[in-house]
């Protein structure tokens, strides 16, 4: 009996040793290139033309699996009159727009990768969760003024600026020395709406103004119509969106991570 309690209590004292190292928590940056898809970006995933910044916060429930919260800002833009596509190059439209994003992800190693802990010291993996952001396309007014889009409906919809993305990518982490652990990663975001460029549907008619949502003024009038399209007129009921539901955006980014161990002790083995 007291052999098999000794196994017992052997046994639990594994347990608990291997689920104790298995939950230490990383926290670290991220700062990379940002940029977007939509209608003024149609067709190339990898244009890049913009920044990011982050924080992380990762915690590993094992070699092979990770949880990732996520909190960034990254700035997104798009210029009709340098694209390659004509109907875009035509329509001569342009946006800019922060994104700030709070997101959940689930991670998992190719390779039993944990920080500090064996001989392997780097992973490939993969990402996908959740996300929520807020965004807020503007353009530049005649006064040269960056001002907010949204505010001169240019499409008569008074769309919401927050909304919920979905988060997937891969990335490639190193660990350097003890808690220290670098990555590079390339992430998407599936936007649930379409209007991250203030785009979407078709041209309206620039006169046309519902009074209770008209929180600029009569001088907006104008405004209004320069945002719309100079030819406008020509163009209503024609199509100004792509017809595709939602807009994208994607991060090229690069992390550094610190870990901390069960009772907030680094521990490293020295790799030969």
């Amino acid at each position: 009996m007291m052999l098999k309690n000794t196994s017992l209590l052997i046994a639990i004292m594994l347990l608990v040793t291997k689920i104790g190292r298995s939950q230490d928590w990383e926290l670290g940056l991220s700062g990379g290139t940002s940029g977007y898809m939509g209608e003024l970006n149609p067709a190339n995933p990898l244009k890049l033309n913009d920044w990011t910044l982050g924080l992380l916060v990762r915690k590993n429930l094992s070699r092979n699996w990770a949880v990732r919260f996520n909190f960034l800002r990254a700035n997104t833009r798009g210029d009709g009159a340098s694209s390659s596509n004509e109907w875009v190059m035509q329509q001569q439209l342009y946006f800019k727009s922060p994104i700030y994003e709070a997101s959940l992800v689930g991670e998992f190693n190719f390779f039993k990768f944990e920080p500090s802990y064996g001989r392997v010291s780097y992973t490939p993996y993969l990402f996908a969760g959740i996300g929520g952001f807020h965004f807020q396309p503007k353009n530049y007014n005649f006064d040269g003024k960056l001002v907010n889009l949204h505010d001169y409906q240019t499409e008569g919809v008074d769309y919401n600026r927050y909304s919920f993305s979905i988060p997937f990518g891969v990335g490639f982490r190193y660990n350097l020395r003890g808690p220290w652990t670098v990555g590079i990663e390339l992430g998407y975001r599936i936007a649930f709406t379409d209007y991250l460029d203030d785009i979407s549907g078709d041209y309206i008619n620039g006169y046309d103004w519902v009074p209770d949502r008209n929180r600029l003024g009569e001088e907006s009038l104008n405004q209004r119509l320069h945002f719309i399209d100079p030819s406008y007129q020509m163009l209503i009921g024609t199509q100004r969106g792509d017809g595709r539901k939602r807009d994208a955006y994607m991060l090229a980014t690069f992390t550094v991570t610190y870990a901390i161990f069960r009772a907030g002790c680094p521990v490293y083995i020295k790799k030969n």
